[in-house]
């Protein structure tokens, strides 16, 4: 009746998973997470202690001597005192910023003077003075009750 023509498939081969190019791609990934393991190394840190025995909060920063990006540490409220944990190590030489409306004052000390002082710093009279002389007004709320 009806002849259909049929083309035969070729013989197909049964293919097995291609391991070479799979152990070359796995060691080239394991390769470059050691490299990336010893290229990426997180900063040493420290905890510091800023008291803060005035009327005005203040915002502290860091940096090292050597450096003029400043890393943010926080702010401490007036007539308190707060630790920071894991504040990134800024070498040898550090320069400490505190401010406040404007007011600022970069004090400069030496890792071995924190480190003597167990890692507190106090906020400098120097930053009051330069607030009252812009007449700034304290801020509110503190110890006092104010």
């Amino acid at each position: 009746m009806d002849e259909l023509l049929t083309i035969p498939r070729p013989a197909m081969r049964a293919r097995g998973p291609e391991v070479v190019p799979a152990v070359v791609v796995s060691l080239v990934v394991a390769a470059l997470f050691v490299v990336a393991a010893f290229a990426v190394r997180m900063p040493d840190t420290v905890s510091l202690t800023v008291a803060n025995p005035t009327e005005w909060s203040a915002d502290v920063y860091v940096r090292s001597a050597s450096d003029s990006g400043w890393t943010a540490v926080g702010g401490v409220e007036r007539e308190s005192e707060i630790e920071f944990l894991q504040v990134p190590d800024q070498g040898s030489d550090w320069v400490v910023r505190y401010s406040y409306a404007g007011a600022t004052e970069d004090i400069e000390v030496t890792r071995d003077d924190l480190a003597s002082s167990d890692w507190k710093l106090e906020v400098p009279p120097a930053l009051v003075d330069e607030l009252e002389r812009l007449g700034v007004e304290p801020t509110p709320g503190g110890s006092t009750g104010q």
